[in-house]
């Protein structure tokens, strides 16, 4: 392990960060926050880029471009992330005035595109400061180090093994000969679809500052809102009257963020018919719309104690919801719209499973992905055939792609994994917690591991995280990025051999 390239390559991405957080400087004088708290995210943002700058200055007589391989790509990813997280956390430290656990907790919730909050009064907290928790979110849906790969040429030698790295999955191949103009091109569709939405739901009526943190939170399919009853605020808003308008615009980016983005470059580049040859998108919108349709039907049979409010706002309104929460859901957004702990228990169960299953490989989504749950199901179904026809030659086929048995194999231990880690978590959740209800404890995992936000129970759409301990709290921040960082490259930092030279 090199760890001084390490160190340097580390560096340079708290200096993004910081750059970034800096943002919310013009944007707190802007909104009217009282000079303390301006001096406060000023402060904030100098010593988190000046820290970094310091260290890399240390450092500086180590050779510029020295190869990174894969043990390194693995340690600049996973210790970039926790460091990210950290320095992210000293404005709400400061300025929100929480403590050390709640702001590493909201921080890291952010930058994994989790959304999980601790915060219960959301409204009060200075602007600046939700600006800076709703970038958080949009650094961590792209990635930190492929915006890095994008603005510092420094880090393109050996660019390929930390975008691989943070990104596992089918946009891992290089769209480009150079890794940094691939890095650039997903950026430049990234800030374009979050420009056309916060445009689109200021038309809707949602104020400029509103409509770019939604648009923020809504491509990095994170989840925070600057409003504690999330968007159902645009719903019974006095004298508001886009709800429905806010709605279907969200759901819409929601679903478009949870494809995979080489897609939408395509789209852009003149070949919209891209999205129905593809395979993975085509499993994601019949998943969306069977579930969406389930639902509704339940909904509408269910007994009035159940679904009283819905009938009487009447089918339309049944259908805006449950697509909404659905899009939410699967595209591990968690935004809400209403309080789907009042639905009928298929219908929560379903939702449940949604969060498993996640977005598209290639998207900000996170969750298992579309991909992974359909060669597991075709490789089931292909080994199930085989144990009657035992001499049987059979593939498993994605996109008219024969898949070799290495990425089988790969997709099969993913899963596995995945479970695994969703299982130890809830039970050491329980644990951690004694009183916890297991809906609660079982949701809370699933939620955190898969970036989703909010789960079932005590954790559902109208509840957050503030009354987990902090032990619980260090654990559910643990899942986050385990999850959002696709799990291998997290976990491979506990093999022995991985620190050996």
């Amino acid at each position: 392990m090199k760890f001084k390239i390490v160190l340097r390559v580390i560096s340079l991405l708290m200096v993004v960060t910081g750059l970034a957080m800096a943002s919310s400087v013009p944007v707190a004088w802007i909104m009217g926050d009282e000079p303390l708290v301006i001096f406060e995210l000023l402060g904030s943002s100098i010593a988190a880029t000046i820290l970094p700058l310091l260290v890399f200055w240390a450092i500086r007589g180590e050779k510029k471009h020295e190869p990174i391989g894969f043990r390194e790509a693995f340690a600049v990813v996973t210790f970039g992330w926790i460091f990210a997280s950290l320095f992210s956390a000293i404005p709400f430290m400061v300025v929100g005035k929480l403590s050390f656990v709640d702001s590493f907790f909201e921080s890291m919730s952010g930058f994994t595109t989790t959304g999980a909050s601790i915060l219960n009064n959301i409204e009060e907290l200075p602007k600046g400061l939700l600006w800076w928790r709703a970038m958080t979110h949009w650094l961590g849906g792209m990635g930190i180090v492929v915006l890095s790969l994008a603005v510092l040429p420094i880090l393109g030698v050996g660019g390929m093994q930390l975008f691989k790295a943070e990104v596992p999955g089918p946009i891992s191949d290089q769209l480009t000969p150079k890794i940094a103009d691939s890095a650039k091109i997903l950026w430049g569709v990234y800030v374009l679809l979050t420009g056309v939405e916060s445009i689109l739901l200021r038309i809707a009526g949602m104020p400029w500052f509103d409509s770019i943190c939604h648009s923020f939170a809504t491509m990095a399919t994170g989840g925070f809102s600057t409003k504690q009853a999330s968007i159902e605020y645009y719903h019974n808003a006095a004298g508001f009257s886009g709800g429905v308008y806010i709605d279907a615009i969200i759901t819409i980016f929601m679903f478009l963020a949870g494809c995979n983005f080489i897609l939408h470059l395509n789209a852009l580049r003149g070949k919209p018919l891209n999205y129905f040859k593809d395979e993975e998108f085509k499993s994601y919108a019949k998943i969306i719309l069977f579930t969406v349709i389930v639902s509704t039907v339940f909904l509408y049979f269910s007994d009035y104690s159940i679904a009283g409010d819905y009938k009487d706002k009447g089918v339309g309104y049944m259908v805006q919801n449950t697509s909404f929460t659905t899009v939410s859901i699967i595209t591990t957004t968690g935004f809400c719209t209403g309080n789907f702990e009042l639905w009928p228990h298929f219908c929560r169960l379903s939702l449940l499973a949604l969060m498993f299953v996640g977005g598209c490989g290639g998207s900000t989504g996170g969750g298992m992905k579309v991909s992974r749950i359909v060669l597991a199901y075709r490789y089931a179904k292909m080994q199930i055939a085989r144990s009657f026809y035992p001499h049987m030659v059979t593939n498993v086929q994605f996109n008219k792609n024969r898949v070799n048995s290495g990425i089988n194999h790969r997709t099969l231990s993913f899963i596995v994994i995945f479970i695994g880690l969703f299982v130890i978590t809830a039970i050491l959740l329980t644990i951690l917690e004694p009183t916890i209800d297991l809906e609660s404890a079982v949701s809370a995992s699933i939620a955190s591991l898969g970036n989703i936000g909010p789960g079932l129970g005590k954790v559902g759409a109208w509840e957050n995280y503030s009354w987990f301990k902090d032990s619980s709290k260090m654990l559910l921040s643990f899942a986050m990025l385990a999850g959002r960082l696709e799990i291998y490259t997290v976990m491979v930092i506990f093999l022995p051999r991985f620190w050996r030279k």
